[in-house]
């Protein structure tokens, strides 16, 4: 598709107005790890920047987990006209070989962490995220399986009694489109995260696959996005407590 970037950008628009992530004034710091969500976002939202009647600042931090990769992440910030950090020193000596957890999971926490420090030493008070649509039900699936919690990532969520919001205004774009995109606007390729394998993510990602290849007319991963707002509580169970009983 010649402009898939726009068509992707309206649905990009429609998330941010269903879910009120931008507002004038917004002073917004885009997480870019260098993966092709995250420069996706970046772009997304320089092009709302420029359109938008809603006036809002953008600010682009790199958490640098292997320097090779951020090297070819700084040379694309470098070019993109926005005000940027890489940020090396949040991770260092950082060693997860004998981490007990899922090693991406706490890569990814310590991260989120040195964002909201960063968001908070540049005045930011959002921080934008590019999480898409298998983003959000892998990890409700994730939580269901390995957390007993129906919870996932939400589109907008305060943290810290309000004085950091993250955004994440993909939610409405898709694993694939993305990858797409990635390919139309010739963004860098990184060198492979050594804890990107073996682990929770890539299990769940097998199942969704092993069911979109079993019911190829059925749109599993869109179906269990939209049940994120179809719920029915009435056909949830709940457990009573009665008199003392706490067991």
């Amino acid at each position: 598709m010649k402009d898939l970037f726009y068509y992707l950008s309206r649905r990009v628009g429609r998330a941010i107005g269903d879910f009120g992530l931008i507002e004038e004034g917004d002073r917004i710091l885009v997480g870019v790890s260098g993966g092709k969500d995250s420069l996706a976002l970046l772009e997304f939202l320089k092009e709302k920047a420029r359109r938008s009647p809603v006036r809002f600042e953008l600010f682009a931090c790199h958490i640098e987990v292997l320097p090779e990769a951020s090297q070819v992440v700084e040379e694309f910030l470098s070019r993109s006209g926005v005000e940027y950090e890489v940020n090396r020193e949040a991770l260092a000596g950082l060693d997860l070989s004998s981490a007990e957890k899922d090693k991406c999971f706490l890569c990814s926490w310590y991260r989120r962490k040195a964002l909201f420090f960063s968001a908070k030493a540049h005045g930011c008070n959002k921080v934008a995220l590019g999480h898409n649509m298998d983003d959000v039900v892998q990890t409700f699936l994730m939580n269901v399986f390995f957390q007993a919690t129906i919870s996932t990532m939400c589109p907008r969520q305060e943290f810290f009694s309000g004085e950091i919001t993250v955004i994440r205004p993909l939610v409405y774009l898709r694993e694939e489109e993305l990858r797409r995109l990635a390919r139309q606007r010739k963004y860098p390729e990184l060198p492979p995260c050594p804890w990107a394998v073996d682990n929770r993510r890539e299990q769940i990602k097998d199942v969704l696959k092993y069911l979109k290849r079993n019911n190829p007319k059925v749109d599993v991963v869109k179906n269990a996005f939209l049940s994120l707002m179809n719920v029915n509580e009435e056909y949830l169970p709940r457990r009573v407590l009665q008199g003392g009983d706490e067991g």
